[in-house]
């Protein structure tokens, strides 16, 4: 191949069109990149990077490459010696545009040894041999289930939901609403969730129980965020065990520029929203509810981490100029800047990659290579790879811009 060049390089991105993605009018995705939208094509996800699966494309010498390729062939050069070394001369993330107009499966991820574990046995349905940590930031809404809520609220609702006891039986009940010993209780939500998720396949009592549910709910004046989602989601879905999740897991609500992370073992499902995630190279997901792609009970039930508590919103002030997502994942850090006509910023790069994606408005790179000045515009819904061995550029903001930059944590 022939000599790299240290420049941006501009990527052109591949669009999934799963069922949850928004159709026609309310497309989010191609009205992002200014593309003609198609009729009753979902639009779900634009994914960024370099997964085998949807690898991003680059210009290179005039042929249109894949970035795999480009990393394969100059691995230094394009993501360091830190990056090279630690990720194998993989790209360590994937950065997406998510667009949901309803919701996602219930999931969780497993972490790296479950992950390789899971890659073996099952390839077909785990692709990846990686964990999956990520970050949903929203840009204009997300509502979420992310992780177990507070036993307080759980005792709450089981109180409420007596249509459950015929389901599974009143005894694990009980213990969880008479027992004073915190540990105890969770212990027993631990086994009554187990106990509802393995008993999806009772296809009769389970529709008796989730349509006695449906039916109290309808009657009802005033509901709770939770009984909200229990009759929304049962349009979609029936009577999907899934729907019981609702009283179980938080339910979060992200304004713009609020995020959540998730990491291995957290359930979590997407219900509606436009957000930006970013995640370690990966497409591992272990499905238990509300939806008809595979669904592993057994193996999310044995990862799950039961951990009770409200569900940590990032930037829960909402800070606009600059916020950096600060996260336990080491293959990605999200920074978001709004900045206006007229910035400007010279970067020293200290010998890491970097992707940039334009939520808004447009932006000039500048750089040299062997003596010249180069320069590129770049605008909504593009973005471009910086190479670790740039070592130095500048920015300029040349119409009011809104843009996202994802690179490896400090090391």
């Amino acid at each position: 191949m022939n000599k790299f060049i240290p420049k941006p390089y501009k990527l052109f991105n591949k669009i999934q069109n799963y069922e949850w993605g928004t159709k026609n009018e309310n497309a989010f995705i191609p009205k992002f990149l200014n593309i003609k939208i198609q009729k009753d094509i979902p639009y779900a996800e634009l994914w960024i990077g370099a997964h085998p699966k949807a690898p991003s494309e680059v210009e290179y010498y005039g042929e249109r490459i894949s970035l795999n390729k480009l990393i394969k062939e100059f691995p230094k050069e394009c993501l360091g010696n830190y990056v090279s070394n630690k990720f194998s001369n993989r790209f360590p993330f994937l950065l997406k545009i998510l667009s949901a107009e309803r919701a996602l499966s219930i999931q969780t991820h497993p972490n790296k040894q479950q992950a390789e574990k899971l890659h073996k046995k099952d390839p077909e349905n785990y692709p990846d041999d990686n964990h999956k940590p990520e970050i949903a930031i929203a840009i204009d809404s997300l509502v979420a289930i992310a992780g177990f809520r507070p036993i307080n609220e759980i005792i709450k609702n089981l109180r409420a939901l007596v249509e459950l006891k015929e389901f599974v039986g009143d005894e694990i009940i009980k213990k969880i609403l008479n027992s004073k010993n915190e540990k105890e209780i969770e212990e027993y939500i631990n086994k009554l969730y187990s106990s509802i998720m393995k008993k999806a396949g009772e296809k009769e009592s389970l529709s008796k129980c989730i349509n006695k549910i449906r039916d109290r709910l309808q009657s009802k004046e005033s509901l709770t965020a939770e009984e909200e989602q229990f009759l929304k989601q049962y349009k979609l879905f029936g009577a999907d065990v899934g729907l019981l999740s609702f009283f179980f897991f938080n339910i979060v609500q992200l304004k713009p520029g609020q995020a959540i992370f998730t990491g291995a073992g957290i359930p979590h499902a997407y219900m509606k929203g436009n957000i930006i995630e970013c995640m370690a190279n990966s497409d591992n997901v272990v499905r238990a509810g509300l939806t008809n792609k595979f669904k592993d009970v057994k193996t999310l039930l044995e990862i799950v981490k039961y951990e009770f508590n409200n569900f940590q919103i990032i930037n829960a002030e909402q800070k606009k100029d600059e916020i950096t997502y600060k996260t336990k994942a080491e293959e990605f850090e999200v920074s978001a800047y709004k900045k206006q006509i007229g910035f400007n910023r010279k970067i020293m790069n200290d010998d890491k990659s970097i992707v940039y994606l334009m939520i808004q408005g447009t932006m000039d790179v500048r750089w040299k290579n062997e003596g010249k000045n180069y320069k590129e515009e770049f605008s909504k819904g593009e973005a471009f790879f910086i190479p670790a061995c740039l070592n130095e550029y500048e920015i300029f903001i040349t119409d009011a811009a809104n843009y996202v930059i994802v690179e490896i944590p400090n090391f």
